[in-house]
């Protein structure tokens, strides 16, 4: 039934309007990705085939492709599509997750530090330099590339305050390596780390390093200061609190990241 009337729209779509609004609201990488999506997959809108499909990066390109086009036609069109969309979804169990949460401590064993290390040694010196930096920093992509391009206008005594605050999403204070510190004098961008950070020359996904980070820091530091640096505990309120144990530990942060990384990873 509501493949029908979907069906329909699809027929008399303006497309290029469509990208349009895309390229109005997000980013331009964003846009183009989830135009090209939404044109190659929209006929999978409220489909058995959908249903049966497994969890995969296709399957969650197909749900921002057809979910954007619903929001589309209930803005332009005032139709209801994103809301029987979500209700659709919800009612044949398809979740947006494409795999379980991992367990940090088990992607530790799966995703061998040393293996990833190797390949970033083997990067091109820019991006050497901020796949070392989003591990031993253990930001999200999205803040490694805030923090890294403000670098110098954060970093004091080696220590970023961040406190940023986004919804579930908290960043709060990181070290800063001092074999890094002065390396950080250019920009980047996520459409560069996309295509020169992929997961085949990395060995793992660019999110993953924050992972590794935390179970490194958990483990040979504290993990208290560990959640907070990852902004699972604290805020700027309990900055009086955290922020002294960061001065206590960056003696042994430094070791330990030069042991483990930085000693490996030299740069030019």
């Amino acid at each position: 039934m509501f493949s029908t009337v979907f069906d329909k729209a699809i027929k008399a779509f303006d497309w290029e309007d469509y990208k349009t609004w895309l390229f109005n609201n997000k980013s331009e990488l964003n846009a183009k990705h989830t135009f090209k999506d939404s044109k190659k997959y929209h006929h999978y809108a409220f489909s058995e085939e959908l249903v049966s499909m497994k969890p995969s990066r296709k399957r969650q390109d197909i749900l921002k492709g057809i979910s954007n086009i619903t929001r589309y036609l209930d803005i332009k069109k005032d139709t209801e599509f994103h809301e029987l969309w979500l209700k659709w979804l919800k009612k044949k169990e398809i979740r947006w997750r494409m795999n379980p949460k991992t367990d940090t401590y088990l992607l530790a064993n799966q995703i061998r530090i040393e293996d990833v290390l190797k390949n970033i040694k083997s990067l091109p010196e820019k991006y050497k330099i901020f796949a070392t930096f989003v591990l031993v920093s253990g930001l999200r992509t999205s803040e490694a590339i805030e923090a890294f391009n403000n670098h110098d206008k954060i970093c004091k005594d080696e220590v970023m305050e961040l406190f940023w605050d986004r919804g579930t999403k908290k960043a709060n204070a990181i070290y800063c390596h001092p074999l890094l510190h002065d390396k950080m004098k250019y920009k980047t961008s996520a459409s560069r780390v996309t295509k020169n950070l992929h997961s085949k020359i990395l060995g793992c996904e660019v999110r993953y390093l924050r992972k590794l980070n935390y179970t490194v820091n958990a483990t040979k530091i504290d993990p208290l200061l560990a959640e907070f640096m990852q902004g699972r505990r604290g805020n700027v309120s309990q900055r009086h609190y955290f922020l002294p144990l960061l001065g206590q530990n960056k003696t042994k942060w430094r070791k330990i990241w030069f042991k483990m990384v930085l000693e490996k990873v030299p740069f030019t």
